[in-house]
C-alpha cells in the first residue's frame, strides 16, 4: 500500500470532521451537562443548577466499572488437550488486560475498564488502539490505549476500517521528547495538533505538514483499532435524499439522550422556586415620600431595624408573588419524565414511603433499559480488543509472552503462553454481568440438583463449565481429586498433617505424627506379608498333626 503524506492525512481528518461535526458538537454539550455548568436564569434572578446529570452518569459509570468481566471458551465438546489450550488462551487474555491496566496506571491514567465506562456513558462511543510491538530491548509490549471518540477519525472499507486516526495536541517539548523532532513553530507556547494514523499496514505520526514518525509496519493483519457505538440505531438518512448530517448526531447516544432538554426545564422550575423563597425572606418595598426621592439607609427586614420617616412618608411591603397553581403538578410531571428517561430514584435509596421487596425489584427493572445497551457496547469493545491482540500474537512473530493475574476463580497464575496455543484455541465468549449474592446461591443450588441421585442429570464437567461458569473446570476437577486423595488413605492424611506442622515450624509436634505414620506403615507391611504366606493346615480330628510329604 502506498503511504500517505502529512498533508493528505490532515485533509482526510478534516473531511471526516466536517462530515461528523453534529455528533461531536452533541458530545461537547453532554460534557457540559456532566460538568454541571451553572444554569443562568438571568441578571438579578436566583439560578439553580441540578446535580442530576452528574449523579446519574456517575451511577452508570460505576456499574459498568464494577461489573464482573468473564472471558470463557466453552470446553464441553473438546478433548483434554484442546481444553488445556482453551484455558491457556483464557489466562492469556486475562493477563494482557492486566498488563494493559498496569501500563495505563504508570501513565497516570484510569484503567481500561474505567475509561471505556466513561466514554461509553458520556460519549456514546468507544475507540482505541490494540497493538503488540517490540521496544528498544526487543521485548514484546502490550499497547491497549482507549481514544476519545471526539478526536478520533476513520474511514470504512469493504471488510472493516480502511484507516483510523487519533488527533491529539502536544507541546513542542513533548514532540521532541517522544519523536526526537524539533519543530520551528513561531509560538512555542501553543499546542500542536499531532495525527496518529493507522491503515491496514502502516502507522504514521505527523503534524499537519511534517512527518514525526515515518511509515512503520505495525504487524497487525488489519487496522489495529477498535471502534463502535452504543445502541441499536444504525446510521440513517432522512427523506428526500437529505444529507446524513441530519441524523449523524443521534448515531451512538450518551446516557443523556432522553433527558437532555428536560434538565434545562428542571433547572428553570427550580430557579423560579428558589427566587420565590428568596423573595419571601426579603420582600420588595414601596417608599412613599413627598418628592419620591427618599431611600432607606438600613435594611428594614432585619430584626430590630429602625426606620426614620418624616411627615407624609411611609414604607410598605409589595407583598409576595405566588406561582401558578399548576406549578406543583408540572414539577411532578417533569420529575417523572426524568426518572423514565434515566433510572428510578429508588436506586439512590430515595423512597418517600415504604415499598415491598417485589415493588422495589420491579422499579429496578427500569435500570436495564439504560444499562443493557452500554453493557453490550463494552462487551463488543473487549471482543474487538481480544481478537486484535490474539490475531497478532497468533502469527508467531512475537516471542512467548509471560502473563500473570487472577482468573475467574480468584486463582493467581503466572506463566508463558505459546503463540501456537492461541492460534489453535477457540474464540472466547465475553460477558459483563452485575453479580448479586443471590445469583451465586441460585447457581450453586441448581448445580447441586443437577448432579444428585444415582443417575445425575448432567456430568460434573458440564455443571462446572456451564452452570457455575468456572474458568478452568479441569484444574478444579484435579484439585477435588487431590483433596480426596488426602482423605481416602489414613497414611495420606498423616503425611499431609506432618508436612503442615513442619512448614509451620513445629518439628516437635511433627515427631508425634511421624511416629504414628511409621507405626501405621509397619502394620500395613506386616499385613501384606501375612497375606502372601501360604495357609497352614489345622489339627486332625484325633488330635494328631498331619504329616506333610
Amino acid at each position: 500500500m502506498v503511504t500517505k503524506t502529512a498533508d493528505e492525512i490532515s485533509k482526510l481528518v478534516d473531511d471526516h470532521r466536517d462530515a461528523t461535526y453534529p455528533f461531536r458538537e452533541r458530545m461537547q454539550d453532554d460534557y457540559e451537562l456532566y460538568m454541571l455548568n451553572t444554569y443562568d436564569a438571568g441578571d438579578g434572578y436566583e439560578s439553580y443548577t441540578s446535580n442530576e446529570p452528574r449523579t446519574y452518569a456517575d451511577k452508570i459509570i460505576s456499574w459498568l466499572s464494577a461489573a464482573e468481566l468473564t472471558m470463557r471458551i466453552p470446553n464441553i465438546e473438546h478433548v483434554r488437550d484442546m481444553r488445556e489450550m482453551n484455558d491457556a488462551k483464557e489466562k492469556f487474555l486475562i493477563g494482557i488486560l492486566h498488563a494493559a491496566d498496569e501500563r495505563l496506571r504508570r501513565r497516570l491514567q484510569p484503567t481500561l475498564r474505567e475509561q471505556l465506562a466513561w466514554f461509553i456513558s458520556l460519549r456514546g462511543w468507544y475507540a482505541g488502539r490494540a497493538l503488540l510491538h517490540k521496544d528498544s530491548n526487543n521485548k514484546t509490549q502490550i499497547d491497549i490505549t482507549p481514544w476519545d471518540i471526539m478526536h478520533t477519525y476513520w474511514c470504512e472499507g469493504e471488510e472493516g476500517l480502511d484507516w483510523a486516526c487519533y488527533k491529539v495536541q502536544k507541546t513542542k517539548g513533548e514532540i521532541l521528547s517522544q519523536y526526537g523532532v524539533e519543530l520551528d513553530e513561531q509560538d512555542s507556547e501553543l499546542p500542536i495538533d499531532v495525527y496518529d494514523f493507522y491503515d491496514t499496514e502502516h502507522n504514521i505520526v505527523c503534524t499537519h505538514d511534517r512527518i514525526l514518525k515515518s511509515a512503520t509496519v505495525h504487524g497487525a493483519e488489519r487496522v489495529p483499532v477498535f471502534l463502535g457505538m452504543v445502541g441499536p440505531q444504525p446510521l440513517i438518512q432522512n427523506l428526500d435524499n437529505r444529507s446524513r448530517k441530519d441524523t449523524v448526531a443521534e448515531y451512538g447516544e450518551s446516557v443523556f439522550s432522553a433527558n437532555r432538554d428536560l434538565y434545562e426545564n428542571h433547572n428553570f422550575i427550580m430557579s423560579v422556586m428558589m427566587e420565590m423563597v428568596s423573595r419571601s425572606r426579603k420582600q420588595g418595598i414601596k417608599i412613599i415620600s413627598r418628592d419620591g426621592q427618599k431611600t432607606l439607609d438600613e435594611d428594614p427586614f432585619k430584626a430590630g431595624a429602625e426606620v426614620s420617616l418624616g411627615q407624609g412618608e411611609d414604607v410598605q411591603p409589595l407583598g409576595l408573588l405566588e406561582v401558578a397553581r399548576e406549578t406543583g403538578a408540572f414539577m411532578g410531571l417533569v420529575a417523572g419524565e426524568l426518572q423514565r428517561g434515566a433510572i428510578p430514584h429508588s436506586v439512590y435509596g430515595d423512597l418517600q414511603f415504604q415499598l415491598s421487596g417485589f415493588a422495589i425489584n420491579t422499579l429496578r427493572q427500569g435500570i436495564d433499559t439504560v444499562l443493557s445497551p452500554r453493557i453490550t457496547a463494552m462487551e463488543d469493545a473487549y471482543k474487538q480488543i481480544t481478537l486484535l491482540i490474539c490475531d497478532q500474537y497468533g502469527t508467531g512473530a512475537y516471542d512467548p509472552i509471560s502473563v500473570s493475574g487472577r482468573d475467574k476463580n480468584r486463582m493467581y497464575f503466572s506463566e508463558a503462553v505459546d503463540p501456537e496455543s492461541i492460534h489453535m484455541a477457540g474464540i472466547p465468549e465475553i460477558r459483563i454481568v452485575s453479580q448479586l449474592p443471590e445469583d451465586d446461591m441460585s447457581r450453586m443450588s441448581m448445580a447441586q440438583m443437577a448432579r444428585e441421585g444415582p443417575t445425575p442429570l448432567l456430568s460434573d464437567i458440564y455443571v462446572r463449565d456451564k452452570i457455575l461458569g468456572l474458568q478452568d473446570a479441569d484444574s478444579i476437577e484435579d484439585s477435588i481429586k487431590e483433596q480426596l486423595a488426602e482423605r481416602m488413605l489414613p497414611e495420606a492424611s498423616l503425611w499431609t498433617i506432618l508436612s503442615a506442622t513442619e512448614n509451620r515450624g513445629r518439628p516437635d509436634l511433627a515427631q508425634f505424627y511421624y511416629g504414628e505414620l511409621m507405626h501405621l506403615l509397619q502394620q500395613k507391611q506386616m499385613m501384606r506379608m501375612q497375606s502372601m504366606m501360604p495357609p497352614q493346615a489345622g489339627p486332625s480330628p484325633n488330635g494328631s498333626t498331619p504329616v506333610q510329604g
